[in-house]
């Protein structure tokens, strides 16, 4: 086995890691069309794709595993909400990890691409809705005309209060509550599958229609796809074990990639709140809808160079 024919996954981590931290992102959504897309180009060993996907989740355990430890002691995360989440995403994930290794290749490929496009979707919409509040001045990653913020006539027993650790503090109240356990759980399933799906299906629904706060929602975000992806990844190991032994699982590529992504997840927490969340949205849209259309044509007009 030859360590360090993938030296280059430590600064690609650094990069992937700390974007996906900050932003909430699942970082495996752009790792596995590095792996199964790049890779080929640069001429170094190929992935299969349950290997591809098993490795970008286990990359991003690692790197979202630090950003959740950063996020804990600046005191961000809503703990509560965000356990609540893991207890049905966990198995979620493990069931789409059990059929990503019995559904076809071409299938997860298709999937992926059109999961990808749905996400630029998802975020490149931006449309004005009852609940705006437009005296209030707080761009969120998801949709500037649906901040959260301190509402007055919350129900009793909804209205949430955080202080961090910086002295800020964040009040709002909790909506959508028993549907963001639902979109979190078909995220879920989508990571264990194809890799990605928990990040982009949480943080959206806890900003729109939870109004969580934006640099909250992040946080706990960041803590359910830490949670989620340690199930799905310990389940693709064990079966990537079980069908090939230990050389299945890529150690020459783990090796440089965790590292780097506990690098950029620490850079990332601390990126946090300091770029505009418009335009990295913006950015996110334009990404997804790029790595999507590229996937797809790249898996069946290309097939015979990426398949």
């Amino acid at each position: 086995m030859d360590w360090t024919v993938y030296w280059f996954m430590l600064p690609a981590c650094i990069v992937i890691a700390g974007t996906a931290t900050f932003s909430g992102i699942s970082g495996a959504a752009l790792m596995t069309p590095m792996f199964l897309l790049v890779f080929p180009l640069l001429h170094v060993p190929r992935m299969t794709t349950v290997q591809a996907i098993g490795a970008a989740l286990f990359l991003e355990t690692a790197g979202f595993g630090a950003g959740v430890y950063h996020y804990l002691r600046m005191r961000l995360v809503d703990t509560p909400r965000a356990r609540s989440l893991i207890a049905v995403t966990g198995p979620s994930a493990i069931v789409g990890a059990l059929l990503a290794h019995q559904a076809p290749a071409t299938l997860l490929h298709i999937v992926y691409g059109v999961a990808t496009l749905g996400v630029a979707w998802m975020l490149g919409r931006c449309g004005d809705t009852p609940v705006r509040r437009p005296e209030v001045a707080c761009p969120c990653i998801v949709c500037e005309s649906e901040c959260s913020s301190k509402d007055e006539h919350c129900p009793s027993g909804r209205q949430r209060h955080l202080a961090a650790a910086d002295g800020k503090t964040y009040d709002w109240c909790a909506h959508f509550e028993k549907g963001q356990r639902v979109v979190s759980v078909i995220g879920a399933f989508l990571a264990g599958l194809i890799s990605t799906g928990v990040g982009e299906a949480t943080l959206p629904a806890l900003v729109r229609k939870g109004r969580v706060p934006v640099p909250v929602a992040a946080a706990t975000s960041t803590f359910v796809v830490a949670g989620t992806v340690v199930a799905a990844s310990l389940a693709h190991g064990v079966l990537l074990g079980r069908q090939g032994g230990w050389a299945a699982i890529p150690w020459n590529l783990i090796v440089w990639g965790v590292p780097g992504a506990i690098i950029g997840a620490a850079i990332g927490t601390r990126l946090q709140g300091r770029l505009s969340e418009r335009a990295t949205r913006y950015f996110f849209a334009a990404l997804f809808s790029m790595i999507g259309i590229v996937f797809l044509l790249a898996f069946t007009v290309f097939a015979g160079r990426f398949g």
